[in-house]
Parts: structure tokens; sequence; C-alpha cells
């Protein structure tokens, strides 16, 4: 008798999906955006250790945890955002005061 997981069909698909070319380039793609997220955190935010016992502590935490980084990286981009736009404005009030000679 050969047991095998009810899930391992899925884990199957999903794993032969990984070789299909519009799939590859997302895959590659994974260590730059997703496998990023979790090191940061790990490096960044103390989670490579919990401080807590039980699953409904550590989740509690962990998703403190991610919501404080997204709220970091919301900051950020406004933060950009606004900075690109304020240059702008004040790039152009320069150039209209002194107009470079020809």
């Amino acid at each position: 008798m050969v047991q095998r997981h009810i899930w391992k069909d899925y884990e199957d698909l999903a794993d032969d999906a990984r070789y299909v070319p519009e799939y590859q380039t997302l895959y590659k793609r994974r260590k730059e955006t997703i496998e990023r997220v979790f090191a940061d955190a790990k490096e960044k935010h103390a989670m490579r250790y919990t401080q807590y016992r039980g699953l409904a502590q550590v989740t509690k935490w962990v998703k403190l945890k991610f919501a404080a980084m997204n709220l970091k990286k919301m900051a950020r981009w406004k933060w950009n955002d606004s900075a690109h736009f304020l240059f702008s404005i004040l790039f152009s009030r320069i150039c209209a005061e002194n107009p470079v000679a020809d």
C-alpha cells in the first residue's frame, strides 16, 4: 500500500507550473520580491526568533510586524512622490527666475 498526502496532486501541479515558460520569469522575480520581504523581516525587524508561545500570540505578533513593515513602505512611497513633486515645483521656479543665457 502506497500512501500519499491528500494535497500531493496540487503540489505536483504547482511544481509543474514552475517550469512553464510564462511562469519562469515570475518565479525568478520571487527572490527579488517575496523572499526579500522575509529576509528584511528577519534582519531588520527581529523576526528570526519569537518571544511568544502559542499559535495565537505568535500570529498576532507577526501580523503586527508585517503591518508595521507595510506602513513603512507606504510612507516611503508617499515621501518619494511628494519629494519629486516638490523638487519639480522648486526647480521650475529657479529656472523661471534665473534663465540660462543662450
